[in-house]
């Protein structure tokens, strides 16, 4: 602890400074606003350096004691001084601390980094934090730059990958950690005070090309890429039109892995429920007709009406045309609107009907006919559009596929990117939550092993 004569001093020593780079730097010549905001700028920058260091000088040069009590209990020796460089958002800071031996667990440990707060990051916490950010939004080139044009820091793209490595494993253990106490139902959290008129659960999964171990400079073989599926859920709600019918959407939370199934489906129960679905007086569901997302629907929101997307069903009905009357037929147009009329009115058998009395010429399209009476037969219960738009349900999956687009697609499915799946979930992981109406704290997650 200082005392209040050595706080004095450090005060009249910051001022001095200060009243140094006021004269250097401040200009006796009329300025624009924006020279006025440059120099401005680089005072206070200096100003904010001057005190970072002097205030760290102040707690890391103190007396060296010969002997220093070791985690272990047993006394560490004076090994002498070491550096150490932090990157923080004033700038770099060089630090010079006491480092001491300990013989009997072998561990050479720093004091003074305790009471600072330090762990194995040469960053600090907020940078993380804006690392975090800016990597869940941009390649990690671009996002190195835009740090450093915004806030001087300076950092390699190879280090923000793997720093958003680190935090978004950190962000993934501590929501797996979340859905397990979910799943085992031991702390509850409470459900809103609130009560929810509905709420919508979506799913969808995306491919993104992932890439095997490789070096750019071709150390470790040829670049090979394959695709991975990543998972989106999206848990939302939505305001009424003037007819009474689900309209805009008001709140949207996201979460998204590469993990598969098993991995996803407690991750999307945790945010449903955060969400207060177990409060909701309608839980809905919206997909595809991919069976895993009926599977998950069935498992982890039993009761939940289930509903699939309508375009996804015209576009089978498409498919179908195709194959039956010629692509851009007439006949086909016709017959895919008399089909598409006949779903919203509620007239599945007719639906089937239509597509089973096709008597196809050749393999290929008896394949194409019975795919698409098996996926009409199969969904039958979550296509009764005519009774979801009398209740003013949306029936079509545009939240889910748009969810997809812009929590994955934008940052990781663009022009010549391949990724590291370690590096892929750890983006979808931050970009996730970041782009959620309801984010998490990230700061929690920005702190490293010592």
């Amino acid at each position: 602890m200082s005392t209040p004569s050595q706080r004095d001093a450090l005060i009249e020593e910051l001022l001095r400074q200060y009243r140094k780079h006021l004269e250097e730097q401040l200009p006796e010549r009329e300025l624009t606003l924006d020279q006025i905001e440059k120099v401005a700028g680089e005072i206070g920058e200096q100003a904010s350096q001057d005190l970072q260091r002097h205030l760290v000088q102040r707690q890391t040069r103190k007396p060296r004691p010969k002997r220093q009590d070791c985690q272990c209990g047993q006394p560490a020796r004076y090994k002498g001084e070491q550096p150490r460089t932090l990157v923080t958002v004033h700038g770099v800071l060089h630090l010079q601390r006491a480092c001491y031996y300990c013989p009997t667990c072998q561990h050479t440990f720093a004091p003074e980094d305790i009471p600072l707060g330090l762990d194995s990051s040469c960053t600090t916490t907020q940078v993380r934090l804006w690392v975090a950010w800016l990597c869940a939004l941009l390649p990690f080139t671009q996002a190195a730059s835009t740090l450093q044009m915004l806030s001087h820091v300076a950092l390699s793209a190879g280090t923000l990958e793997r720093l958003t490595v680190a935090l978004g494993q950190a962000l993934r253990t501590k929501q797996q950690h979340e859905a397990q106490i979910h799943r085992e139902d031991t702390s509850p959290q409470p459900l809103p005070t609130k009560t929810l008129r509905r709420l919508y659960v979506g799913m969808d999964g995306l491919f993104v090309p992932l890439r095997e171990a490789w070096k750019r400079d071709g150390s470790q073989g040829k670049l090979a890429c394959r695709y991975g599926e990543c998972k989106v859920g999206v848990v939302y709600q939505t305001a009424k039109d003037d007819h009474g019918k689900d309209s805009r959407v008001t709140v949207s939370d996201y979460t998204a892995t590469f993990a598969g199934v098993g991995v996803f489906e407690p991750l999307l129960a945790t945010l449903a429920h955060t969400n207060g679905h177990h409060a909701a007086q309608e839980l809905v569901v919206l997909g595809d007709g991919a069976a895993w997302i009926w599977q998950t629907a069935s498992k982890q929101f039993p009761g939940a009406v289930q509903i699939v997307d309508f375009f996804h069903a015209c576009a089978h009905l498409a498919t179908y045309s195709e194959a039956r009357f010629g692509k851009e037929s007439v006949q086909g147009k016709d017959w895919q609107q008399a089909r598409q009329q006949e779903l919203k009115t509620g007239q599945m058998p007719a639906v089937l009907g239509a597509i089973k009395e096709w008597r196809p010429s050749n393999a290929a399209k008896r394949t194409i006919r019975k795919e698409t009476y098996l996926y009409f037969a199969n969904n039958a219960a979550r296509m009764r559009y005519a009774q979801y738009l009398q209740k003013g349900y949306h029936i079509g999956s545009g939240v889910v596929e748009a969810s997809c687009k812009h929590v994955i697609a934008q940052r990781l499915d663009q022009a010549g990117m391949h990724w590291r799946q370690e590096s892929a979930e750890a983006v979808a992981a931050l970009r996730a939550a970041q782009l959620s109406t309801h984010p998490p704290d990230l700061r929690l997650h920005c702190a490293m092993p010592q």
